[in-house]
């Protein structure tokens, strides 16, 4: 199978072709997706987004692999340490715990702000608890977190 691949990619290393067979799991349609890749998007740099593919292939799609290598100009270590932030913010993102942090801090933040920016207009018992509730309902739609538990916490916070 490996004799057939490189008959089929012959600007393709070797090396690399027993990687991506070995990343693959030994299955041919992938193993040959995976190359076709490789061909599509680089010449001579095959060894490199091969590395790459084999560090964040199970994390991010190939598609987001291949425009970080472009776009960071073929250069290894800077579009390895892209990558390594892409899959640390994406992993915070995923985190629901996060997520319900991240709310409770932007909504004091903001509450907070316009108390100071506006403190003859807006009171902090003025303010509207069901707009409030909304909001929140809106934000904890969008990134899948508790929305209950949220208000009360943001609530004990501001107190």
């Amino acid at each position: 199978m490996l004799a057939k691949f490189q008959q089929t990619f012959p600007n393709i290393a070797e090396e690399v072709v027993v990687k991506a067979w070995k990343k693959c799991n030994e299955n041919a349609d992938k193993t040959k997706d995976v190359l076709t890749w490789l061909t599509e998007n680089t010449t001579t740099l095959q060894q490199y987004l091969m590395d790459l593919f084999q560090s964040f292939g199970t994390k991010l799609e190939k598609t987001t692999i291949s425009q970080t290598w472009k776009n960071y100009n073929q250069i290894l270590v800077d579009t390895r340490y892209k990558l390594e932030d892409i899959c640390a913010t994406s992993n915070l993102n995923e985190s629901e715990e996060e997520n319900e942090l991240k709310i409770i801090r932007e909504m004091c933040l903001h509450i907070l702000w316009n108390i100071l920016k506006y403190p003859k207009h807006i009171k902090y018992r003025q303010i509207h608890k069901q707009a409030l509730y909304n909001y929140l309902f809106q934000k904890c739609h969008t990134l899948c977190a508790d929305l209950e538990k949220i208000f009360v916490d943001m609530e004990i916070w501001l107190q």
